[in-house]
């Protein structure tokens, strides 16, 4: 008997049903076929979120250990730094160590101080293995992004870099980040499951209606899916940012408390004491010379020591609105001498119709004397500095721009960094100094080049709270 005999010889209700059932099925075969094509790429896209989660964590942590070798800091030191400062890690769900290859120990760890130092075999405490497959059978001389699965069921990121320290030294270390993903592959076995539950519930529904439909659906479901991961990430991408600007602001709060501890009174000492030697006139005008110099070192340190103290200070808004241009007046004139000496050539632009802003008055100050300290080290002598304010779309805009040498582009993205700096005597908390005071007033501020000229820019809002127009 043919198909379509068979076919005609049946109910209509029952033809019907057949054909709605095996229209379901078909329907609800791609749809779980389309699921799990969902939740791959979910998961897939979560472990390269990680892998450039663990890179980023890599970059911004080489550079304060390469710097600290670089600054001659005694390696046992660097460990001890470090190690306190990883203890923050452990919210963020991170684990952070350090491997000296030559010892083949794990010297710093921040999920196992009390254990330091101890051996790299047993730092995972199992096999580790490449993407591709493959096992990773010495973790001393390893680097690279792997994974590895322990018998809990556990799944952990695993990712290493070299360091690379000066020559004369004689350490051979290695920083590593390993990331726990157990929990979000385990919230996608668990999305998978409830994505199947809906999808045949759907499907069921508007099966009658067809393919078309349900396609329709199911690609909008999955965009409004993606939208959700991503702007999940994005807040904790932005909560990570904001904890790690606090422990920054800790660490270099107690730095700066044991610096002004240890340090102020001893200097005011040498100062004093110093500036006694100088006045007797038994000395050469060559040893004159030497007595001069240490005593700019010492007002060198007194203003390191000033400078890290003020970054941790709060910002506190004075009663009174504060007129931008009055406030940049102060500025030049306590600039005005140092510009001459180098023969600069100032050009100003005033904003008259500003209006005045109730602001920290003094760190404002301080951001604009930044600023301008920047363009005038920058500048080449004889050059040219332009100066200006001007409301700009509800913002006023202070901008400071100069000649002199273009900055590479990985200047530009890391200036504002925590101790970031390219001056063989800076400190690197200058221009960090400058982003927290102009954010925490509720502003912006960026740095780049522009036509042959370093422009720095500070956006404040115009309309800020007690704010006047004058």
């Amino acid at each position: 008997m043919s198909l379509k005999s068979l076919i005609r010889n049946q109910k209509p209700l029952t033809v019907s049903l057949v054909s709605f059932l095996l229209m379901l099925a078909v329907v609800v075969t791609i749809g779980l076929v389309g699921g799990r094509h969902i939740i791959d790429y979910l998961q897939e896209q979560l472990v390269e979120h990680g892998i450039s989660h663990n890179q980023e964590v890599l970059a911004e942590m080489r550079p304060l250990l390469e710097h600290s070798f670089q600054d001659g800091v005694p390696a046992a030191t660097i460990t001890a730094n470090f190690q306190e400062f990883i203890e923050h890690s452990e919210p963020f769900g991170i684990r952070l160590f350090l491997i000296d290859r030559t010892a083949g120990e794990v010297i710093a760890d921040s999920s196992a101080r009390e254990m330091l130092p101890y051996p790299v075999s047993r730092l995972v405490g199992g096999p580790v293995h490449q993407f591709d497959g493959s096992p990773i059978p010495d973790l001393v001389e390893w680097s690279g992004t792997g994974w590895r699965s322990s018998g809990s069921g556990t799944t952990e990121l695993l990712s290493m870099q070299p360091l690379t320290l000066v020559e004369r030294s004689a350490q051979q270390w290695s920083l590593g980040v390993s990331s726990d993903l157990s929990d979000l592959l385990a919230l996608m076995d668990e999305l998978h499951l409830h994505l199947d539950l809906v999808l045949l519930i759907t499907y069921g529904l508007i099966g009658l209606l067809g393919f078309l439909v349900l396609r329709w659906v199911g690609r909008r479901y999955e965009s409004g899916l993606e939208q959700q991961v991503e702007a999940r990430t994005g807040e904790l991408k932005q909560a990570h940012e904001r904890l790690l600007d606090q422990a920054r602001l800790a660490t270099i709060g107690q730095t700066a408390s044991v610096l002004a501890h240890e340090m102020r009174n001893p200097l005011a000492s040498i100062k004093l004491a110093l500036s006694a030697v100088r006045r007797s006139e038994g000395f050469s005008s060559r040893e004159r010379q030497r007595l001069d110099l240490v005593v700019g070192e010492v007002d060198r340190l007194e203003g390191m020591l000033g400078q890290t103290l003020e970054y941790v200070h709060p910002v506190v808004r004075d009663e009174q609105p504060v007129v931008l241009d009055a406030l940049l007046d102060k500025v030049l004139a306590l600039e005005e001498a140092l510009l001459t000496e180098k023969n600069l050539r100032l050009i100003r632009s005033k904003c008259p119709q500003c209006p005045a802003l109730r602001l920290d008055s003094e760190k404002m100050q301080q951001v604009f004397l930044n600023l301008l300290k920047n363009a005038r080290e920058a500048s080449p002598e004889g050059g040219e500095i332009r100066v200006s304010l001007e409301a700009v779309d509800g913002k006023l805009a202070f901008t400071v721009s100069n000649q002199g040498k273009a900055l590479e582009q990985e200047v530009q993205d890391h200036v504002f960094d925590f101790f970031f700096t390219t001056k063989a005597r800076g400190t690197g908390l200058g221009l960090g100094l400058v982003k927290r005071v102009v954010e925490e007033h509720g502003g912006s501020v960026e740095l780049g080049c522009e036509s042959g000229a370093i422009v720095a820019r500070v956006f404040l809002p115009a309309a800020s709270e007690g704010s006047a127009d004058i």
